[in-house]
């Protein structure tokens, strides 16, 4: 697809299937997924070592994905690289990387295997209706051959070692398709000037998990000077972390707000950052529905006009404590214990007075599945729900 004026209608993911284990009954669930939440375009993690491994069988299951999300409605940006490892490593590329060692991709006698991979893709995809965009590489300025040197001088080598690969695959992807649009998936929105590709992309893209709103603003700001200044289209395709104080319905509101569209990380709560990203499980279940709220443009009231809940607005907290008085002072069983539980949980829940992370209703479920849960837990736990549930309503 050529360029578009703006990206600003994007509501994207970024997705990584394992294309060992693809399955299309796996991908139409995870999809299916995505539609409902009116998600409309897909950032798609390709490691090059799936190709290593079974070139035919990756590229027959690259173009069914493609393919796929279309007939959801979903447009589909591939990265077309990412840092790759080569057979023959050299020692100067190992480090305290978590993986060491570091891909020798840097190398310019190494070039040629990314080439391979990128030819392979572009000619497979390029005719595609679902392909809305190259991604020429994913954050090319953040892994351990740059981030884990401390001497400026020799950073500053590696980092024009970086920007040669990036600028020659640039024009490698260009000339082997010149119609579609591309961009690159830039670490942060300065990399776009610390890589000179500003006037090179078609498209200005860059990555923001900062921690503070003004943080946040101001990356948005930043980019959108950028894209006056070089007259290119702005898109956020990477955003949304709970480890990196950056919320999902905070990092969506403001560049809602600043008219960038954007993709998230990720749509699927799964693999190794499955405590700290994804909405989905592979269940339907969510995270947390105020990320699917802030998805359809809705977003909390924090402002001073927002209602406290008035969970006793029709006595109905104190019934909830008079009923478990009773069933404690009865000596009640487990079960009757844990029915007292589930009245105080579903009003501490409705009025969002406790952690979500861990509800109480999802200990209730926990409890119930057991064969005999211990009484006297039940009991003291009951006590606990009673004097949250009095102090959240004020009742002495």
């Amino acid at each position: 697809m050529k360029v578009l004026e703006s990206y600003s209608h994007i509501k994207g993911f970024n997705h990584e299937p394992d294309f060992t284990t693809y399955s299309d009954e796996q991908m139409n669930r995870e999809l299916g997924y995505a539609k409902r939440l009116g998600l409309n375009s897909c950032r798609l993690f390709m490691p090059i070592r799936f190709w290593q491994k079974d070139r035919e069988g990756f590229l027959a299951k690259l173009l069914d994905f493609v393919r796929t999300a279309y007939t959801y409605g979903i447009t589909t940006t591939p990265i077309l690289l990412m840092a790759y490892f080569t057979g023959d490593q050299t020692p100067y590329w190992v480090s305290d990387d978590p993986e060491p060692p570091i891909p020798g991709c840097y190398y310019k006698e190494n070039y040629h295997i990314g080439e391979a991979y990128v030819t392979d893709v572009i000619n497979l995809l390029k005719d595609e209706p679902g392909l809305l965009f190259w991604d020429l590489m994913n954050e090319p300025s953040w892994h351990g051959f740059i981030i884990n040197i401390t001497d400026e001088a020799e950073k500053n080598r590696r980092l024009d070692m970086v920007w040669a690969f990036v600028h020659h695959f640039l024009s490698f992807a260009r000339a082997l398709d010149p119609v579609n649009a591309i961009g690159i998936g830039h670490t942060f929105i300065e990399d776009t000037e610390r890589s000179k590709t500003g006037e090179l992309v078609d498209i200005i893209i860059f990555h923001d998990y900062l921690e503070t709103r003004s943080r946040v603003e101001a990356s948005c700001k930043r980019a959108l000077e950028l894209s006056q200044k070089y007259g290119k289209p702005v898109l956020n395709n990477e955003m949304a972390c709970l480890c990196r104080a950056n919320p999902y319905d905070v990092a969506i509101e403001i560049h809602d707000r600043y008219n960038i569209g954007w993709y998230i990380f990720k749509l699927m709560i799964e693999g190794g950052w499955q405590g700290v990203h994804g909405v989905c499980y592979p269940d339907g279940t969510v995270r947390d529905p105020s990320i699917v709220a802030a998805i359809l443009g809705f977003f909390r009231n924090r402002g001073e006009d927002a209602v406290y809940p008035d969970l006793n607005k029709e006595h109905f907290a104190e019934k909830a404590i008079a009923f478990a008085k009773d069933a404690l002072d009865r000596n009640a069983p487990a079960a009757d214990l844990l029915e007292a539980a589930e009245y105080i949980a579903n009003l501490l829940e409705g009025g969002e007075l406790v952690p979500m992370a861990y509800p109480p209703s999802a200990r209730i479920a926990a409890y119930r599945r057991m064969d005999s849960p211990r009484v006297p837990e039940l009991r003291a736990w009951l006590y606990e729900l009673v004097e949250t549930l009095r102090a959240a309503c004020q009742l002495v």
